[in-house]
């Protein structure tokens, strides 16, 4: 498939027949609203994609069009969206903000500095981490205060001792701590590359679920995301596990994008962020 280069994007859309509205207009609202707030604020136009299209029998020069490598869509018919009214579109404002000074303006010192409180002469200090090991991490809920109450009551008829708040907080916390080392022992070993997928699983990407030959669906062995080779830059799928670029970095930064964290990210050019 073949594309002009000269296309502009300028054109209005009310010079083309084949303009069509969005769905939205269809449905006509009973209260009494002057006509200019019903126009739709987009449309769809056909005639950017009519214009893109080149018989093949069309002889002219090469270097006044690109080839379309990609498959064609059925749903690329539809049109572009585009404004309905460009001039009423509304248009960013900017102002420049002075840089916060980072230097330290004043200081109080330190002789006027007093504390009223009776002090001891070698204060006890406590680590953070030795403070966070000695409390379980885990909280009984309603649902499993309600199944300890009927696993003691079973206990009882057994004969055996209850079972207490703290012994089933530290039990469920013991659990969960094999379970997060388990899981990162498959994920960095060969034991975690025989899991199914789900077929309908999307690409992160373009969130479509297709894919095509030349084109597979590539997951991450880490955090299990799915991306297209072409909406990646993966130019061939390597054997055995890959993972993506915030994986192989080991940081899962922010977006400079969005403020959104995970996903199908990439470095940019630099690979600083």
């Amino acid at each position: 498939m073949k594309r002009h280069r000269t296309l502009s994007s300028s054109d209005s859309s009310d010079e083309s027949p084949s303009t069509s509205f969005t769905s939205g207009s269809m449905y006509r609202s009973k209260s009494r609203i002057p006509n200019e707030h019903k126009k739709p604020a987009e449309v769809f136009r056909k005639d950017l994609i009519s214009a893109m299209k080149i018989p093949d029998s069309h002889h002219i020069n090469p270097d006044s069009y690109y080839l379309f490598a990609d498959t064609w869509k059925e749903e690329w018919e539809k049109g572009v969206q585009v404004p309905a009214s460009p001039d009423t579109v509304p248009q960013p404002s900017l102002r420049v903000v002075a840089e916060k000074v980072k230097d330290v303006l004043y200081m109080r010192p330190r002789k006027y500095i007093h504390c009223s409180s009776s002090e001891t002469t070698e204060p006890g200090y406590i680590n953070i981490m030795e403070l966070a090991a000695s409390v379980c991490r885990y909280d009984l809920d309603d649902m499993d205060i309600f199944w300890l109450q009927e696993l003691n009551e079973d206990l009882a008829e057994m004969g055996c001792g209850p079972v207490d708040e703290n012994l089933m907080e530290k039990t469920v916390e013991v659990l969960e701590r094999h379970c997060h080392e388990n899981m990162n022992h498959a994920i960095e070993t060969e034991e975690g590359l025989g899991i199914e997928y789900d077929e309908d699983v999307i690409c992160d990407v373009c969130r479509s679920p297709d894919s095509e030959e030349g084109n597979d669906m590539v997951f991450c062995d880490k955090c299990n995301i799915c991306v297209h080779q072409a909406c990646y830059g993966i130019l061939k799928v390597p054997e055995g596990s890959w993972l993506c670029r915030s994986c192989v970095l080991g940081i899962h930064p922010q977006c400079l994008l969005c403020p959104k964290r995970g996903g199908a990210m990439k470095t940019t050019r630099t690979g600083t962020k």
